[in-house]
């Protein structure tokens, strides 16, 4: 009979791995990974991607110096629309100054005018009461009694009849205080001295000779 105690024969084994040179091939690995950025297709992508990236940041760049210009441009523009507006106040206030003095022209011109209209007229009016007066002075001079009756003189201003003008040489010389002095004065004559000289001056101005 066999020994079943009999030692079994031991499974010969093949060759074992190396865990160093696993190690060293795992790394190894690993850095050739890595060097797959360096291939023409994916350095290529990420210039681009850096490209566009420089793209964008010189875009966002671009469009704020843009805001920037149109924020300049909008100033510009309120600045030059208040420049309208002032320049248009301006011209309306010389508009106005114009037309006002030319309002102020046109009333001086008007003034002028009437002046010279009233001038006219009271030269002409003069003219014809002192043209007047020499032919009443002439005819008053004709006259030899104290009851003749007098031709009145007119006043220069309205060539009308002087107010209160004595009718005879006799009224006149019994002429005094305030009538006597109103038609001197509107013959333009003095009213100084005494009643006596006032008297006089008028009759010689009116034409009277010595009456008897």
């Amino acid at each position: 009979m066999e020994n079943v105690n009999s030692p079994q024969p031991r499974p010969q084994l093949g060759p074992q791995p190396n865990f160093g040179r696993l190690t060293q091939a795992l790394q190894q690995a690993t850095n050739e990974l890595a060097n797959f950025a360096n291939l023409p297709p994916i350095a290529q992508s990420t210039a681009i991607i850096q490209q566009m990236q420089q793209i964008q940041q010189q875009m966002h760049q671009n469009q704020q110096q843009t805001q920037q210009q149109i924020l300049q441009v909008l100033q510009v523009q309120q600045q030059m629309q208040q420049q309208m507006q002032e320049m248009q106040q301006m011209q309306q206030q010389m508009q106005q100054q114009m037309q006002q003095q030319m309002q102020e022209m046109q009333q001086m011109q008007q003034q002028m005018q009437q002046r010279m209209q009233q001038l006219r007229t009271d030269i002409t009016t003069g003219y014809q009461a002192a043209e007047y007066n020499s032919i009443a002075r002439l005819q008053n001079s004709g006259i030899g009694r104290s009851d003749a009756p007098l031709t009145a003189l007119r006043e220069f201003t309205t060539n009308t009849d002087v107010q209160d003008f004595p009718a005879t040489p006799a009224q006149l010389s019994n002429m005094s205080g305030p009538a006597l002095d109103r038609v001197s004065t509107a013959l333009s004559l003095p009213t100084n001295g005494t009643t006596a000289d006032k008297k006089q001056r008028l009759r010689f101005y009116v034409g009277l000779k010595d009456i008897r």
